[in-house]
């Protein structure tokens, strides 16, 4: 019953969104027209460069994971990691299920490669922490300008201190968590018990206790490394300032030159609102917030519109559809891998 009523809230949320976000669309469909002429003279050489900015967000995700992977004594390859950070995105982003679903394709990615579940599940939970932690620390930060610049509003309340305080949340949630050994194996055992009720399973508790086993031999030693989680959010930072760097290059594209910092500050400020919206690809959600950040802070609306719409294209659906090619060539190399071993 408790399952049944989940997912027919979710229904009715994904709802509500997609409603409001087409209510905005037509009240606002003069500028969103006009932003579409302004995308038909944009310049194709610097949404490339866009492109190539996202291209290295993907970069800095997977030295992130390297970080980890190294310190549990893995060695995996730079360009490896660069395309498993691309096609967890891209999974988070189209089956939003507040980071599970991209959590669950990394850990099956690194066990893939010869890493143990546990430990796979421990760089997964790295990487959550560690760009929740960085896009919460600058939600707050732009969050303070705001106030200071004598910006802040109510808009802003709801765009960028509530999702930063639900990241960080998240975050410490996580870490509350998997403080004590006992509190994991019990929560690990419940939603077990949950999943296989809901599925009409039934599994074992072994698997489970000896996930938890090799999930805190994974900890003891990152805890050994405490550097790691530093050098981490540090490729976190650099992944979110490369994503910003796109939006810029999206204005550029268009003949725009807006302040930079401003631009930054609507980047995280969208980035930060749409992260607690569990809707496939936002539902639109971003390209709506963002916009709306512009055109309060001296952007106008139809460049807003048409700078957003354009950093989607390089930010989502490029990579998605790249993803898609990379699942397709892993999925190939697993069958004839497979056919090798039948022969």
């Amino acid at each position: 019953m408790a399952a049944r009523w989940g997912r027919r809230l979710r229904w009715i949320f994904l709802i509500a969104v997609l409603a409001a976000v087409g209510f905005v669309a037509f009240s606002n469909r003069k500028e969103l027209i006009d932003a579409f002429h302004l995308i038909g003279r944009g310049s194709p050489a610097l949404l490339l460069a866009a492109v190539g900015s996202i291209a290295c967000v993907y970069v800095s995700r997977g030295s992130a994971y390297k970080v980890a992977v190294h310190v549990m004594g893995y060695d995996l390859s730079r360009s490896f990691l660069a395309r498993t950070a691309l096609v967890a995105t891209s999974v988070h982003q189209l089956i939003p299920t507040g980071g599970a679903s991209g959590y669950a394709f990394l850990a099956y990615a690194f066990h893939q490669r010869g890493i143990s579940t546990g430990r796979a599940s421990i760089v997964a939970l790295l990487d959550t922490l560690s760009y929740a932690l960085s896009l919460a620390s600058l939600a707050i930060v732009v969050f303070v300008h705001l106030i200071g610049g004598g910006t802040f509003s109510g808009a802003s309340l709801g765009l960028g201190v509530v999702p930063a305080v639900a990241l960080l949340g998240i975050a410490l949630g996580l870490y509350y968590l998997q403080r004590e050994r006992e509190r994991m194996l019990r929560f690990s055992l419940r939603a077990k018990e949950r999943l296989g009720a809901l599925l009409g399973r039934h599994w074992a508790d072994d698997p489970v206790r000896h996930f938890v086993y090799e999930y805190y031999e994974g900890k003891r030693v990152i805890l050994e490394n405490r550097h790691c989680f530093v050098r981490m959010m540090v490729f976190q930072y650099a992944a979110i300032a490369f994503d910003s760097a796109a939006l810029y290059l999206a204005f550029v594209a268009l003949g725009l030159a807006p302040n930079p910092w401003t631009v930054f500050v609507g980047f995280v400020v969208a980035m930060a609102g749409v992260s607690v919206i569990v809707v496939p690809g936002g539902g639109g959600s971003f390209e709506v917030v963002m916009s709306s950040f512009f055109a309060t802070h001296g952007i106008g609306a139809a460049n807003g519109i048409a700078a957003a719409l354009l950093y989607r294209l390089a930010a989502f659906w490029i990579p998605v559809l790249t993803s898609l090619v990379v699942l397709w060539r892993l999925r190939r190399r697993r069958n004839i891998a497979k056919r090798i071993e039948q022969e």
